[in-house]
């Protein structure tokens, strides 16, 4: 796989970076993504050691002209794109009679807007090069859970987005794998934001046993060798998908009681 190229939204922190890294072990020239430009030099420093090359464009996903910027860079860097990376994603947590729009909008375009841009502008490439598209979605792009509603309409939206596209790409060689991890352990709760669009700083679930970005990353690239369509990693995520199609009013129930005993539940006072 040396020599080969992936571009990564979202790539310096949490299961984003630890893709980088997992795509730089196996010969792949890097481009990461992303807000943060110093985490992101981080980044590109620790995948240079690996011997690849590794560049990186701080952006904002939700700019058609900034994902245009970034596709080109990659062209101009590496000449190719075999693989793209659709990670870059937030969420909020609040009721949505209280949430302000401005900020469900924000989360909307940052999240399906993104991949839909990094999707358009890369498909070229990865038409030449018969490559792959990863996008990173959720447990909730098919099972909704409440005071989650921007998020869960815009992991339905990538899900329903990204099967289509899978079909009209059948004859085109260009592989779509969905992935839709559970709870996985990085800094993505601590980001979330409140309806008025400030973020949590703290995390409303127990980190200690869900699984770390690095599991993550060799489950999704292990998918990706072996062309998947959709990867869902836990037993209980399998067990929540077969709930949610046979007995839809039982997943509702799950759903809400799940949220009900969170942490500082938004359902206990509504």
């Amino acid at each position: 796989m040396r020599n080969k190229v992936a571009v990564i939204t979202g790539g310096s922190s949490g299961i984003g970076e630890a893709l980088a890294y997992k795509f730089a072990q196996e010969g792949f020239n890097i481009l990461i993504g992303g807000t943060n430009q110093e985490r992101l030099k981080k980044v590109c420093s620790n995948i240079k050691i690996s011997d690849v090359k590794c560049s990186f464009i701080c952006h904002d996903v939700s700019n058609k002209k900034d994902i245009d910027r970034m596709i080109k860079k990659a062209i101009d860097e590496f000449g190719q794109i075999d693989v793209l990376v659709c990670n870059a994603g937030i969420s909020i947590r609040s009721v949505f009679e209280y949430v302000e729009l401005s900020i469900f909008e924000k989360l909307f375009n940052i999240n399906f807007f993104g991949s839909v841009y990094s999707a358009k502008y890369a498909l070229p490439h990865l038409i030449k090069s018969h490559g792959s598209i990863i996008a990173i979605s959720s447990l909730n792009g098919f099972i909704a859970t409440p005071t989650r509603s921007a998020y869960v309409a815009s992991k339905h939206a990538m899900q329903g987005f990204f099967d289509s596209l899978r079909l009209e790409l059948k004859n085109k060689g260009v592989h779509v794998m969905v992935v839709s991890p559970g709870y996985v352990k990085s800094n993505f709760r601590i980001n979330t934001l409140k309806n008025d669009g400030s973020k949590e700083g703290k995390t409303s679930r127990d980190n200690k046993k869900m699984m770390t970005s690095e599991q993550c990353a060799l489950k999704i690239f292990d998918g990706y060798k072996n062309k998947k369509r959709n990867l869902i990693f836990t037993f209980r995520g399998k067990l929540a998908y077969l709930i949610k199609n046979w007995f839809p009013k039982f997943s509702d129930t799950l759903a809400y009681k799940e949220i009900l005993n969170e942490q500082e539940s938004l359902l206990k006072n509504y």
